[in-house]
């Protein structure tokens, strides 16, 4: 059910690119308030990860690289842990019982997505950005607030299904990359002719909850806000709720170079975030802030490339753990053997391929040094799978022995 919502919130924030200005671009637009310090900016983004989507122009890094903050619809990072965005991974065959690859390269589609784009989807992608960089983040409403709201569609009226499929994904993505958001705001609604509300829970009381959020933002520093371009448009869009709130709002000019600029090396730089524990001796580096929980028994985390469906998990189990008692889990055939070696410092490695029954095929390893367990795993579509990608994450787990 999860999914199929989440798949519906893509509508919401639905040319060619240049190398040349774009005048007619209304995707990002300069905040200033009669006390602000320095100007906040919004962005009208699209939740998906097409490479299309991230050729952004020289002036949203500057944009993003000078905000204090950065805001997004709401705090997509947390569903990590919540639901699997793989759509069809569980109809590909990828293993079978003689040969542990097979010779399939089909990209595994997602909710936002599919595996030839992006890592992260345009929205996670500037959360994970934020927190690389050391940014602060803050959403504008919850999951459960934002998910209650697509709930809230009447799905079973036979015009309004027709409606929904109108405007294909493609027509509403040449439409965004122009930067045309008076376009999308009249494509999303014909979307929702003949579903009486929709509109206005989907796009209009969101967008008076999303402008009262920003502003007390904004009260207290500059903040770059990306949410879907289809809240920016109109008399009840997010544009104009700021100007009736006394807020100075224009639009920002689009101007692409072929040379670097700072801020654009500068943003592209945060893409490491480094997680380190003392308490269990270890540090790795991921692409973006994991989900952390403890227990009295592990320590956990998981991160997730939400565009690509990719997760990456650690355990370390604190207590007694018998490492030949995982070992049968493993596949076992001509192609596929797993390792289970000691090193020279006394570190057992166990390490191979697995069939979980509720998540799929995940490459595991596990290390056992100083009575502790560290217990990796990871998991995505089947160009993940078939990479070396799996082991360059487990390489990067260094612990101080």
């Amino acid at each position: 059910m999860k999914t199929v919502i989440i798949s519906c919130l893509l509508l919401f924030s639905f040319g060619l690119w240049s190398q040349a200005a774009k005048p007619d671009y209304q995707l990002l637009w300069e905040i200033k308030g009669k006390n602000s310090k320095k100007p906040s900016y919004i962005f009208g983004s699209m939740h998906s990860n097409d490479v299309r989507l991230f050729n952004f122009p020289d002036s949203l890094y500057t944009a993003f690289v000078n905000a204090d903050a950065v805001v997004l619809e709401t705090d997509v990072a947390s569903i990590a842990d919540q639901y699997d965005v793989r759509l069809n991974v569980f109809q590909l065959d990828i293993f079978d019982s003689k040969r542990s690859f097979t010779s399939s390269k089909e990209a595994t589609t997602t909710v936002y997505g599919d595996e030839d784009g992006r890592p992260q989807f345009l929205d996670a992608y500037f959360q994970q950005t934020a927190y690389c960089a050391g940014k602060a983040f803050y959403p504008l409403e919850t999951i459960e607030e934002q998910l209650n709201a697509v709930e809230k569609i009447n799905l079973s009226n036979p015009r309004a299904a027709i409606n929904s499929y109108f405007f294909s994904k493609e027509t509403f993505m040449q439409t965004y990359l122009q930067g045309d958001i008076m376009g999308l705001s009249k494509m999303l609604q014909h979307q929702f002719n003949g579903m009486p509300g929709a509109y206005d829970a989907l796009i209009t009381n969101r967008n008076r909850k999303m402008v009262n959020g920003l502003d007390t933002l904004m009260r207290k520093g500059s903040v770059f806000c990306a949410i879907g371009s289809g809240h920016l448009y109109g008399n009840d869009g997010v544009v104009q709720l700021l100007r009736a709130k006394g807020y100075s709002v224009r639009q920002v000019s689009a101007n692409y170079t072929d040379q670097i600029t700072l801020d654009k090396a500068k943003m592209q730089s945060w893409r490491r975030y480094e997680l380190m524990n003392e308490a269990y001796q270890f540090s790795i580096q991921l692409s973006g802030k994991p989900i952390v929980t403890e227990t009295e028994e592990q320590f956990s985390f998981i991160y997730q490339e939400l565009g690509q469906g990719n997760t990456f998990e650690l355990l370390v189990h604190k207590e007694p753990f018998a490492l030949e008692e995982h070992y049968n889990k493993f596949i076992v055939n001509a192609s596929v053997k797993p390792v289970d070696s000691t090193d020279r410092d006394g570190t057992r490695i166990m390490e191979g391929l697995i069939n979980d029954p509720i998540k799929g095929y995940q490459w595991k390893r596990y290390l056992q040094i100083k009575g502790w367990t560290y217990e990796l795993t990871c998991y995505g579509g089947n160009k993940f799978m078939h990479s070396d990608r799996p082991k360059k994450y487990f390489d990067r787990l260094l612990i101080n022995r």
